[in-house]
């Protein structure tokens, strides 16, 4: 992606269609997770892609990714929209648990041992979710976490680290799978 931001940078107006093609599924996908309105989300990635064309003499690709510049902007796309809602707070994201269950129980099986995710990541500093949403729901790599959030490598390495120790303690000590809180 580098190339086709340097491309793109020199004038080279197909450079910048692959380059919308390249960041359009990431940036989608990153935005939608967080917005509840389709209509919005859709809006928030237009605007991102504006801010992108309007910033290529900016992006240094030898500074980071683009695709983390890029999310970056997506992120402040987003506060931006927020503080345009009058106080009013998105639906947080829940990671993606993946349903490999086939049958009514095992999908049964599987909603609840989502709900029970969405709730222990509620239960975290709201930067702590986003640093594990960037890690392993966009799937970015540590420095790119850490070029989002503007964290040092070592302090993203670090936070994820905790959090997922934190998240597993909690999941280890509730109630084993399948398994009703209230029985007793």
């Amino acid at each position: 992606m580098s190339r086709l931001a340097v491309r793109s940078q020199r004038g080279d107006r197909e450079a910048f269609r692959d380059l919308y093609r390249a960041l359009y599924d990431p940036v989608s996908r990153y935005v939608h997770r967080r917005v509840p309105s389709k209509a919005d989300a859709e809006d928030i990635v237009g605007q991102v892609f504006f801010r992108l064309l309007e910033s290529l003499e900016r992006i240094d690709p030898r500074r980071g990714s683009v695709l983390s510049y890029t999310l970056f902007m997506a992120r402040n796309a987003l506060v931006d929209h927020v503080r345009g809602r009058a106080g009013q707070v998105p639906e947080e994201a829940a990671a993606a648990v993946p349903d490999t269950g086939t049958g009514p129980l095992e999908r049964l099986m599987g909603e609840e041992d989502a709900e029970r995710v969405r709730r222990e990541l509620a239960r975290l500093p709201a930067e702590t979710r986003e640093l594990l949403m960037l890690r392993f729901g966009d799937g970015l790599r540590f420095a790119e976490v850490a070029q989002v959030m503007g964290l040092s490598e070592a302090a993203v390495r670090q936070r994820t680290s905790r959090a997922v120790r934190e998240l597993r303690a909690r999941w280890d000590a509730g109630p084993a799978r399948g398994e009703l809180a209230n029985d007793g």
